[in-house]
């Protein structure tokens, strides 16, 4: 019986899924997430069953191939590092979760991809939000009393448009206002130069020195009966060598 039915052989060495960025933006609005953790860190991550492996590790090829997309660059001795795609498994329910967390990675490659495609979901609008994070990050005006009290905004709002649990009202008149502050904040020169096309941990030290020397600390402490003798102090060092 069925004896003389035909069998096809398949090479399987090759990967069967072939990825493109119109594959690749289909995916995340299917199953990708723009998100921003604690209030201060974004990552982008993309998520599938552990039993989709290939596609897994498609993914991750693509993600890190992106590391060769130069175009946000100014010198050709940048020192921004590739793209770095870690992976985690839920126990409970087998899913994988892939995600890139590094904001220069971010910003320099996967940016440029996002910005040069079209959204067809509300994963746009979630985009928006992200892009506009990034860039406050990225450019240093996050590390301003504004930036930062918008990029705070951003995350509470990114992070609760979808719940079912908290109910949001004037959405859009939160975004509204999100994207009129941007506009204005960014009219400003950026507290950072990214002309020099330096890795973003080095901005934020070079920033931090050139603060503290600026704008030194003064620190008070006071006990129950008041503030202590010698406060005001210059720096956190000098109160705790008091102490």
């Amino acid at each position: 019986m069925n004896s003389k039915r035909e069998i096809f052989t398949y090479d399987t060495t090759k990967s069967q899924i072939i990825i493109n960025p119109n594959w690749f933006i289909g995916f995340i609005e299917g199953e990708g997430i723009f998100g921003i953790k604690t209030g201060s860190s974004l990552y982008l991550q993309v998520a599938q069953k552990n039993t989709s492996q290939e596609s897994l590790n498609a993914i991750t090829n693509y993600l890190i191939s992106l590391s060769s997309n130069t175009k946000y660059f100014h010198t050709q001795n940048n020192k921004i590092l590739p793209v770095n795609v870690t992976s985690t498994t839920n126990a409970r329910t087998n899913v994988v979760s892939l995600v890139v967390a590094n904001a220069d990675a971010l910003y320099y490659y996967i940016l440029p991809l996002l910005d040069e495609s079209k959204f067809y979901s509300r994963k746009v609008i979630d985009l928006k939000l992200w892009r506009m994070a990034l860039i406050l990050k990225i450019h240093g005006y996050y590390y301003t009393l504004e930036g930062k009290n918008l990029f705070l905004d951003i995350s509470e709002i990114i992070n609760k448009r979808y719940s079912t649990t908290i109910l949001i009202e004037n959405i859009d008149e939160i975004i509204n206002n999100i994207n009129n502050r941007f506009e204005d904040i960014i009219k400003k020169d950026p507290p950072f130069d990214i002309k020099l096309d330096l890795p973003h941990t080095e901005n934020v030290r070079k920033f931090s020195i050139s603060n503290r020397s600026e704008n030194p600390k003064t620190v008070y402490i006071y006990t129950d009966e008041g503030m202590i003798e010698g406060s005001p102090f210059i720096s956190f060092s000098a109160a705790h060598n008091w102490a």
